[in-house]
């Protein structure tokens, strides 16, 4: 998941904003769906591996089955995302950030039909797969600490300031998220939906390699 010391001294200043407000979006809905699922993840998907996994062990079918829809709604997302990405790899961030908003009105009509929690929970992993391909959330506070430590024995760059400033931009958009369904309940996920589409409208000619049509925008896998 490590990025190599040239590519983050190439990387451009004007990608910060857009992995920046990547991260806050997914924290914000990966509160939302915490609270509307009764404590799974949607965006922070090796959670609810580990919450999948303790349901299958302790025979807990109806919560093995949530796990199952949203890790399945997860990979699909990821798919789709993907792509998305080779057929517009020039045009991969808003394209991917479109796809969310368009994922996540869909959970939203939905829940008009049903409150089920699985099916809701599959469409609003469904968008946030696709989003998780531009920027990969998992691990950021070790890789800020292992860099810092880096940084300490003299080597490298102040990689650790940026997985710190994305660690930080995921836990603002969590507190976001949590207190916009506290005062919107549901209603909280078209804030979600909106802010994914002024976000692709807004990037629209932000900078993308076409060469990585499929993987994570800002750190590798």
């Amino acid at each position: 998941m490590s990025t190599t010391d040239a590519e983050m001294t190439a990387r451009p200043r004007s990608r910060r904003p857009v992995e920046t407000i990547v991260a806050m979006h997914l924290g914000f809905v990966d509160a939302f769906g915490f609270v509307l699922l009764g404590g799974f993840f949607v965006s922070s998907i090796d959670a609810t591996t580990t919450r999948t996994g303790v349901a299958l062990g302790s025979s807990s079918w109806f919560v093995l089955g949530l796990g199952g829809a949203i890790l399945a709604g997860f990979v699909v997302g990821v798919v789709l995302a993907a792509v998305v990405g080779r057929m517009w790899p020039r045009q991969r961030v808003p394209r991917v950030l479109l796809l969310a908003a368009v994922l996540l009105a869909a959970a939203g009509a939905l829940h008009a039909v049903t409150t089920t929690a699985p099916p809701i929970g599959f469409a609003l992993a469904l968008a946030m797969g696709a989003e998780a391909t531009l920027l990969e959330i998992g691990g950021l506070l070790a890789e800020a600490a292992r860099s810092l430590t880096d940084r300490l024995f003299g080597r490298g760059p102040h990689r650790w300031v940026r997985y710190l400033r994305l660690w930080a931009a995921v836990a603002v958009g969590a507190a976001a998220g949590a207190v916009t369904y506290r005062v919107l309940g549901f209603g909280a996920l078209w804030v979600a939906a909106g802010a994914a589409t002024l976000a692709a409208y807004a990037f629209r000619n932000s900078p993308t390699d076409p060469t990585d049509a499929a993987g994570p925008y800002g750190l590798e896998s």
